[in-house]
C-alpha cells in the first residue's frame, strides 16, 4: 500500500512519498511525478492481470452463470474482462445474500482470495435463476443464446476431454495420480443400473474430466448432475452406424423404460461423446499422417487409387458414378437454435458449388434467369428424349423448395461402393451446378482418363462440354455416361453412345453404385427431417462413414464375386456365340461395324426434315370430309316419311312416337349438315393456305404419298404411346422395389402397375393391327416382349419404314441377339484384366497398411503412450478384417481360370477356413441373372398375380 503526502502545493517535478509496508513500518523516499504515474499504471495492470487468471473453478462457475442469464460470450477473455462489473451488479441486485458463506468454506473450496467473492455471486445468481427469482424477463433468444455459450464451454474443454478419454481407453482401472482435493455428487447412468455416486475432483481439473477418469460423460459442460457411461454411449453409436433409423429418442426411450429416470441430457452427453471422438481420430490422422487435404478421398478404397508402380496401366483409369436423391430432405427452420456447424470430409462446401451456378446459362439453347434443372436444358443437337424420360422422377416440386431447407443430397461413389463427395441440395432440385461442382472435384483430386456414370450422362456431356471447366474436362480426358438401369430408358442413339454395354475397357460394371448407396442412407431420412442442419449433417456423415467401412469389409468380396461372374460369362457364353457366327457366317469385326452402321443411320434419321405438316392436316381434312359427306348422303338418301292411318289420333295429329321419332331424323339431319359444312370449311381453309387450285383426289400422287406418310405417322404415335407406358411403368417398378417404402405406397404403386399393364395390352392390340398394314409390313409384338428392358432400344428401329433399313444384318432380332452376347463376353475379358489389377493393389495394401499402423504405434509408446494405445487398437481391428480379405485373396488365386499375379500366403488365421468356406458355398451366379433382374415382364406379371 502506498500513501502519498505534499507538504505544500507545488509545480515542481518531485514529491515526498511515504511508503507503508505490510509489516506497518514506513519507509520515506523522494521521487518525481513521471515515476509515480508509472508506479501507479503497474500496479494497475497487475491488479487486471489478477481478474484475469482466474481460476479454473470459477471460470466455470461463473460461465454457468452467464448461460442461465444469456450472457455468454463466444470470446472467453472478454467475457472476464469486465469482472468487477459482474460482480457489482449481482451484488446491487440480490443485497447482502448475495455474499453470505459459510465458515470454513475456503478449507473445501479450490478457490483462494478475492475469487471466493465472485464465486459466491455467481453461485447465487445460478441458484436464484433455477428457483425463479430473477426479476429481469428472459430475451426473446435466449434458446439461441444458451446452446451458443453450452457449444462453446465443450469446444474449451475438448482438448482436456479428449486426453482424458485416450487415458481411459488405454487404461480404464488407472487411479487419479493426483490427490483429491474435493468432490461432487453426480447421478450415473449406465446400461443396467443408476447409481447416485461422489466423484473426487482434483484442483483447477474439469469435471467432466473427472467424470471420464471413471468412464463417464456428463450431460452438461459445467458443473453436470447427471452423467452418462461412455459404455452406454457407444453402445448407441455403434447401433447407429448398423441401424440409421433407430432414433436417439428411440434409446432414450429404452433407458427411461429400465431406469425412469432420464431425459433430454442423453443428446448433449451424445453430441459430446461423438465429438470427443472424432477429436481423437483427428489426433491419429495427424499421427499416421492421414491429415492432407484430401487424403480420405485419395486412400479410402485401395482398389482404385493403390497404384503399383509395374503395373498395366488401365483405360479408364477408375470409374465413378454420381446421381442426385431428394429422400435425405430438412425442413426450413427446424434447430433454428442451434447455430455450430458441422465439418464433414464428404460435402464439398456451397461457395465451391455457387461457382458454377451460371455455367448453364453458357450452353447454346439455355435462357437466362434462375437456375436451370439438369431435365430442362437443350443439348446442342436439341434433342431431349433422354432428359425428358426422367424429367418427372428428378423434378422437385415448388412447394417442396419452399417447406425444406435441404431438398435432397447429390452423392459421387467409385465403382466399389465407397463415397467420395457430397453436396447438398438447397432449396431446389437437381440442377446442374450439383454435377458440375462434383465432376470438378473429382477430376481435381483423381486426375486424367476418369468415366463416370450419370443417369443423364449423354445430355450433362454435352452441357459440361459448354461450362467454365469444358478445357479442364477435355485435357483430362474425362468422359460421362449413362449407367446401365437409367440406359435403358434412353433412345437407341443414345445407347450406342453412351450405355455400358458399348463402353470399351468398361468390363461388366453397371455404375448403378449411387442407387446402392441411396437404398442404404434413404433409412436415416426420416430421423433429420426435423432435426437441426448440424445434427442432419452429423447422421449423414455417420451414416456414409459405416458405409465406407462396410464397402471395405466387403472389399475382397465384390473382386472374388465380379472375377467369378466374369469367367462365368466367357464359359457360357462363348460357345453360343461361336456356334452362332459360324452358321451366320459372321466375324467380331462384322458386330463392331453394325453399331457403327445403326447409329449412323439413326443419326442421319434424325438429321432428316419432317413432312410438310400441312399437307398432311389437309389429307386428313379430306378424308373427315369424305365421311360426312357419308353420313349427310345417308341421312337425306329418303327424302319422304310415310305414315299410316294408325299414326294419327283424331284432335292432335301425330301420336307421340312418330312425333318423337321424326324430330329425331330431323335433328340427326341437321348435325350431319352442320358436321359437312364444318368439313367443308376445314378443307377449304387448307386449300386457301396451301395454294391449291384444284381439290386432291385419292388418285393424285400427291395424295398418295401424304396419305403413305400419314399412316406411318399413326404407326409411329402408336410405338411413342407404346414406349412411353414401358418407362412409366419402369419408374413404378423401381419405386415399388425401394428400401423404405411403406405398406401403403407399395399399394398405390401395384395397383398402378395393374393398371398400366392393362393400357400396355391395349396399345399393343392397336400396334398389332397397323403392323400388318405398314410397307413393309411389321411383325405382331408379344406382351413379354415388349415388357422386357431391351425393347426400349429397339423403338428407334420400329418406326422406321425404309425397306432398304429393315433388310440389314443388324435389324434381325437373331443377329442382334448374339451381337448382344459378342459384347458381354467381350466386357467380361475387359473385367477381368481390371480384376487382376484392383486385386495387386489390395493385396499390396493390405500388408503396408498393418505395418505402417505397427510402425506408429511403436514409435508412440514413449512419448505418447495414450495416443499408441489408441494407434493398437486400430491395428488390431485392421488385421482382423485384413485377414479375411487374405484369406479372400487366397480363394480367388485357386479359382480355375485365374489369370493374375498369385500371390500365396500361409495364414495362422483360425477364420480363414471359415471364410473359403463361405465363398465356395455361397450360391453360383448364373449366367443370365442380370436378363432376369433387368426383365421387368416376370416382375410386372407377380406384380398383377
Amino acid at each position: 500500500m502506498s500513501n502519498r503526502k505534499r507538504k505544500f502545493n507545488s509545480t515542481f517535478g518531485s514529491v515526498h512519498e511515504t511508503i507503508i509496508a505490510d509489516t506497518g513500518t514506513f519507509r520515506t523516499s523522494r521521487a518525481n511525478l513521471s515515476k509515480i504515474r508509472a508506479d501507479r499504471l503497474a500496479l494497475e495492470r497487475e491488479n487486471l492481470e489478477n481478474h484475469r487468471e482466474l481460476s479454473a473453478a470459477t471460470r466455470q462457475v461463473l460461465a454457468e452463470a452467464a448461460i442461465y442469464t444469456n450472457n455468454y460470450s463466444n470470446n472467453v477473455d472478454d467475457s472476464f474482462a469486465d469482472f468487477g462489473d459482474i460482480v457489482g451488479a449481482a451484488v446491487a441486485m440480490d443485497g447482502d445474500d448475495s455474499t453470505e458463506e459459510d465458515e470454513g468454506s475456503e478449507m473445501h473450496s479450490p478457490v483462494a482470495g478475492h475469487d471466493r467473492h465472485a464465486v459466491s455471486v455467481a453461485r447465487m445468481q445460478v441458484f436464484k435463476c433455477i428457483q425463479g427469482r430473477h426479476r429481469h424477463r428472459r430475451a426473446p433468444c435466449s434458446r439461441l443464446m444458451h446452446n451458443r455459450a453450452m457449444h462453446s464451454a465443450w469446444r474449451d474443454q475438448m482438448p482436456s476431454l479428449t486426453r482424458a478419454f485416450l487415458l481411459w481407453k488405454q487404461n480404464p482401472c488407472l487411479p487419479s495420480a493426483q490427490a483429491p482435493m474435493t468432490s461432487f455428487h453426480v447421478t450415473m447412468v449406465d446400461i443396467s443400473n443408476v447409481l447416485e455416486h461422489c466423484v473426487d475432483q482434483a484442483p483447477d481439473e474439469l469435471a467432466n474430466v473427472s467424470l471420464l477418469k471413471s468412464g463417464y460423460l456428463g450431460c452438461s459442460p459445467l458443473q453436470p448432475t447427471l452423467a452418462i457411461s461412455l459404455s452406454c454411449l457407444e453402445l448407441y453409436h455403434q447401433i447407429c452406424r448398423r441401424k440409421p433409423s433407430f432414433s436417439v429418442q428411440g434409446m432414450v426411450k429404452v433407458l427411461c423404460a429400465l431406469h425412469n429416470s432420464l431425459h433430454d441430457q442423453f443428446v448433449v452427453a451424445f453430441d459430446a461423446y461423438l465429438a470427443i471422438v472424432r477429436e481423437v481420430k483427428t489426433l491419429v490422422d495427424q499421427a499416421l499422417g492421414r491429415d492432407t487435404p484430401d487424403w480420405r478421398m485419395l486412400h479410402a478404397c485401395p482398389a482404385c487409387n493403390y497404384k503399383q508402380p509395374d503395373e498395366p496401366p488401365l483405360y479408364p483409369a477408375r470409374l465413378d458414378a454420381f446421381d442426385g436423391n431428394n429422400s435425405l430432405k430438412r425442413v426450413d427452420g427446424s434447430g433454428h437454435a442451434d447455430e455450430h456447424f458441422f465439418q464433414s470430409s464428404y460435402l464439398i462446401p456451397a461457395a465451391e458449388v455457387d461457382l458454377f451456378k451460371d455455367d448453364v446459362r453458357l450452353c447454346p439453347g439455355a435462357t437466362a434467369g434462375n437456375e436451370t434443372h439438369l431435365s430442362n436444358v437443350p443439348t446442342s443437337d436439341g434433342s431431349t428424349t433422354c432428359t425428358e424420360n426422367w424429367k418427372v422422377a428428378n423434378t422437385t416440386s415448388e412447394n417442396s423448395t419452399n417447406v425444406f431447407d435441404q431438398t435432397g443430397v447429390f452423392v459421387s461413389a467409385c465403382r466399389h461402393g465407397i463415397i467420395q463427395t457430397l453436396v447438398e441440395l438447397r432449396r431446389s432440385g437437381e440442377l446442374a451446378k450439383y454435377a458440375l461442382a462434383t465432376a470438378n472435384k473429382l477430376i481435381d483430386v483423381y486426375g486424367a482418363n476418369g468415366l463416370t456414370g450419370y443417369d443423364i450422362g449423354c445430355s450433362f456431356s454435352k452441357i459440361i462440354a459448354a461450362s467454365s471447366v469444358a478445357d479442364k474436362v477435355k485435357k483430362a480426358n474425362h468422359r460421362f455416361i449413362v449407367n446401365a438401369f437409367h440406359g435403358h430408358a434412353h433412345n437407341r442413339r443414345c445407347q450406342l453412345q453412351y450405355h455400358t454395354l458399348y463402353q470399351k475397357g468398361l468390363g461388366i460394371e453397371d455404375l448403378e453404385t449411387c442407387e446402392r448407396v441411396f437404398a442404404g442412407s434413404n433409412t436415416v431420412a426420416p430421423l433429420i427431417r426435423h432435426a437441426s442442419y448440424f445434427h442432419w449433417l452429423q447422421f449423414i456423415d455417420l451414416q456414409f462413414d459405416q458405409w465406407d467401412q462396410d464397402r471395405y469389409q466387403e472389399l475382397s468380396q465384390f473382386l472374388y464375386n465380379n472375377y467369378k461372374q466374369a469367367l462365368h460369362l466367357i464359359d457360357e457364353l462363348t460357345p453360343a456365340v461361336e456356334e452362332l457366327k459360324q452358321q451366320l457366317d459372321l466375324s467380331d469385326a462384322d458386330f463392331e461395324r453394325w453399331n457403327i452402321e445403326e447409329l449412323q443411320y439413326l443419326e442421319a434419321l434424325a438429321a432428316e426434315p419432317e413432312y410438310d405438316p400441312e399437307k398432311i392436316a389437309y389429307v386428313e381434312a379430306l378424308q373427315s370430309l369424305a365421311k360426312a359427306e357419308a353420313g349427310y348422303g345417308s341421312i337425306t338418301s329418303v327424302q319422304f316419311l310415310s305414315y299410316a292411318l294408325a299414326d294419327f289420333t283424331q284432335n292432335s295429329g301425330l301420336r307421340k312416337g312418330p312425333q318423337a321419332a321424326t324430330k329425331a331424323r330431323e335433328a340427326e339431319r341437321r348435325a350431319a349438315y352442320n358436321k359437312l359444312a364444318l368439313e367443308m370449311n376445314t378443307v377449304h381453309d387448307l386449300e386457301r393456305r396451301l395454294d391449291l387450285m384444284k381439290r386432291w383426289t385419292p388418285g393424285d400422287p400427291e395424295y398418295q404419298e401424304a396419305l403413305k406418310y400419314l399412316n406411318n405417322r399413326q404407326f409411329i404415335r402408336a410405338v411413342q404411346h407404346l414406349e412411353g407406358l414401358v418407362v412409366q411403368r419402369l419408374f413404378e417398378l423401381a419405386k415399388a422395389n425401394l428400401a423404405g417404402t411403406g405398406y401403403k405406397m407399395h399399394q398405390q404403386i401395384s395397383n398402378a402397375i395393374t393398371r398400366r399393364s392393362t393400357a400396355i395390352r391395349n396399345v399393343l392390340e392397336y400396334y398389332n393391327r397397323l403392323a400388318p398394314l405398314q410397307s413393309p409390313p411389321r411383325d405382331i409384338l408379344k406382351f413379354s416382349e415388349v415388357a422386357s428392358y431391351a425393347w426400349l432400344g429397339e423403338f428407334e428401329l420400329l418406326k422406321s419404314s425404309r425397306r432398304e433399313v429393315l433388310t440389314k444384318p443388324w435389324v434381325s432380332k437373331a443377329n442382334r441377339e448374339v451381337a448382344g452376347k459378342y459384347f458381354r463376353i467381350v466386357r467380361a475379358r475387359e473385367e477381368i484384366e481390371c480384376l487382376n489389377v484392383e486385386i495387386s493393389r489390395l493385396q499390396r495394401w493390405v500388408g503396408d497398411e498393418d505395418a505402417h499402423l505397427l510402425t506408429i504405434a511403436t514409435s508412440l509408446e514413449v512419448s505418447q503412450p495414450a495416443l499408441a494405445c489408441e494407434i493398437h487398437h486400430l491395428h488390431d481391428k485392421c488385421v482382423r478384417i485384413n485377414n479375411v480379405h487374405r484369406a479372400r485373396l487366397q480363394a480367388i488365386y485357386a479359382m480355375p481360370g485365374f489369370s493374375g499375379v498369385c500371390v500365396l500366403e500361409t495364414s495362422n488365421d483360425a477364420n480363414e477356413g471359415a471364410v473359403i468356406d463361405e465363398l465356395q458355398s455361397a450360391a453360383p451366379i448364373e449366367v443370365d441373372e442380370d436378363d432376369i433382374l433387368c426383365d421387368e415382364a416376370a416382375c410386372l406379371e407377380s406384380c398383377i398375380a
